[in-house]
């Protein structure tokens, strides 16, 4: 009987070092990281172009519109500037030109240019949006061989 008591309580020993062995750990530590980036991207659509149609010689207070489509990471500021000529090229001759300017508003006040006080400025919402550009031929200044005329317009969004 005796020797049954030290062979159970040794069985007890040896099976509390075994578990005590199975259950030794070994820990480090890792870093856990993400970078959030800003981003602003103009959408290309010909809805962007702006087109007067045709009129006939010398008519005055020549205006059209047309949207700028951009979408921005939300509470990213922007700005937005248009570069251009300002003034449309006949295609056959490109010295003979009708100068135009481009607008932020319908009521033709604020200019929509390149320039630090030309540019449109706001915050991204995290959405698309669109944006009317407004423009208008100056007056007196359709007095010119019938043609085709145009320009290009770069749109720059800067954040």
């Amino acid at each position: 009987m005796k020797k049954l008591k030290y062979s159970l309580g040794f069985m007890i020993l040896l099976s509390s070092i075994a578990y005590t062995q199975i259950n030794d750990n070994s820990s480090t530590n890792f870093k856990v990281q993400l970078t959030v980036t800003e981003r602003c991207e103009i959408q290309s659509s010909q809805s962007q172009e702006i087109d007067f149609g045709s009129i006939q010689r010398s008519t005055n207070n020549v205006t059209s519109s047309g949207n700028l489509n951009i979408s921005c990471t939300q509470d990213t500021p922007y700005s937005i500037a248009l570069h251009s000529d300002k003034v449309l090229k006949n295609t056959q001759d490109s010295s003979i030109q009708i100068p135009y300017q481009l607008y932020q508003d319908a009521g033709f006040k604020t200019v929509w240019g390149n320039s630090s006080e030309a540019v449109y400025s706001n915050t991204g919402t995290g959405t698309d949006q669109a944006f009317k550009i407004w423009a208008k031929i100056n007056d007196g200044a359709t007095n010119v061989p019938a043609g085709v005329y145009s320009d290009n317009v770069i749109a720059t969004i800067t954040y």
